[in-house]
């Protein structure tokens, strides 16, 4: 589709038209991304995209044993491409595996480890790829900016709008569930429960116990950081408990927002601080440069024509694996989904402030009457119900952690302070 230039309502009707086009009949799939540092096993520390054996040489190996490039700047390769399957890198070189979505557990786990062996069996036998919310030792002013344009003027928009801005670009990692809609009703529906359980879930999957190279003695880390990112942008769309939030009320959440980025013809443009509908008239936009803008708010649950639900930290394997294994049980059982939209009757917004705030210091608050744990509990109780015991395995396995523990983060943190070399081997894929 040609490049041309929207007015405001014009705006609206076409990101409603590409939302509904975007529904399926019968929702069953899961797309998910699973993150990963690059990391040098005695030390920890992290490799930088053009160092001698770092994620240039490595998507440059992988180029040349059958994957496509997905993208490049400057002949310098970004991402691939295979089988349905696409590696990227974040930022600070995180390396991002996006699996094509598939309608069971088993499906992911066998294609994500098909793509993580291949991946290790180029690596040197000093690194190692490592699964954790956040870097496990290098210190953000260390870490190299990957040699992206887009990242590059995201990060210099980003000096004045956060505390933690550029820790969250450089530095965290994460696990992400993208799944589909039937109509509008029903992405309403995902997408309140989804809101409504982000706190409790990104505490039921906080794996952070590093920040800065140090032990992080607070509890959920990522919250923290998201918190004071950008918040305009980050952690909730305001409104969206609203019983009639729709399609137009999302498309005019991002028009009330500055890009950051804009993509218009195939180029990049810094827009500072101008929200969306005060750019239109200047930029022409395809097909392409609507789904850039989808991508340039960073809520914990974000639409892009399917629902996708961030707020989980990159876990070691096999417990990243309890992140699809929950969502698939919780949004696609239609009688637990309706369980949890009516307890999302009573909450709205304001509570999930509050229990973002919670979190910052503990495991499992009691937010106007919601107990964390009791919550966590019938979450897990009821996904363990509905799923075959194969797939209920991750489950079982973070819900015993969980229960002797508290967390993964705990877990993982005090295993850090004993025992070095087996909190590696943990995290090592």
């Amino acid at each position: 589709m040609d490049a041309k230039r929207y007015t405001e309502a014009a705006f609206i009707n076409k990101m409603t038209t590409v939302f509904r086009q975007r529904a399926v009949s019968e929702p069953s799939l899961l797309g998910v991304e699973f993150e990963h540092f690059l990391v040098d096993s005695k030390t920890l520390r992290s490799y930088a995209y053009d160092e001698t054996h770092g994620q240039e040489a490595l998507f440059k190996a992988l180029s040349a044993n059958g994957w496509d490039v997905l993208l490049a700047e400057k002949g310098r390769i970004l991402g691939l491409k295979r089988n349905g399957h696409t590696l990227t890198l974040e930022p600070g070189g995180q390396i991002e595996i996006s699996l094509k979505a598939y309608d069971t557990l088993a499906a992911i786990e066998t294609a994500y480890l098909e793509v993580v062996n291949e991946l290790k069996g180029m690596l040197l036998p000093s690194q190692r790829l490592v699964s954790l919310g956040y870097h496990p030792a290098t210190k953000i002013n260390e870490l190299t900016l990957l040699p992206k344009q887009r990242y590059h003027l995201m990060y210099d928009y980003f000096k004045d709008h956060g505390r933690y801005c550029h820790n969250m670009m450089k530095g965290t990692a994460s696990t992400q569930v993208s799944i589909d809609y039937k109509d509008e009703m029903d992405y309403h529906k995902k997408n309140r429960v989804a809101q409504m359980l982000s706190p409790i879930m990104a505490s039921l999957f906080d794996s952070t116990p590093i920040f800065e190279g140090k032990r992080y003695d607070q509890e959920n880390c990522r919250v923290c950081i998201w918190q004071q990112t950008d918040i305009k942008r980050s952690k909730f769309v305001k409104g969206s408990f609203d019983p009639k939030f729709g399609f137009e009320d999302y498309a005019a959440y991002l028009l009330a927002l500055p890009p950051i980025v804009l993509k218009s013809n195939g180029d990049y443009y810094d827009t500072g601080d101008r929200v969306l509908r005060d750019l239109l008239n200047d930029y022409p936009l395809d097909d392409s440069d609507f789904d850039h803008l989808m991508g340039m708010v960073f809520p914990d649950v974000r639409l892009k024509g399917f629902l996708e639900i961030r707020m989980a930290d990159a876990m070691p394997y096999p417990y990243n694996l309890s992140v699809p294994a929950l969502i698939k049980a919780i949004f696609y059982d239609e009688a637990l989904l309706t369980k949890y939209d009516q307890m999302a009757n009573g909450v709205n917004e304001t509570w999930v402030q509050k229990a973002n705030e919670a979190l910052l210091t503990q495991i499992n608050p009691v937010v106007d009457g919601i107990n964390f744990k009791e919550v966590k509990d019938m979450l897990l109780n009821d996904a363990l119900m509905v799923l075959t015991p194969a797939e209920a395995r991750p489950l079982m396995m973070l819900r015993s952690i969980a229960n002797e523990n508290g967390s993964i983060k705990r877990w993982l943190s005090e295993m850090y302070e004993r025992d070095k070399e087996r909190f590696l081997e943990v995290i090592a894929l």
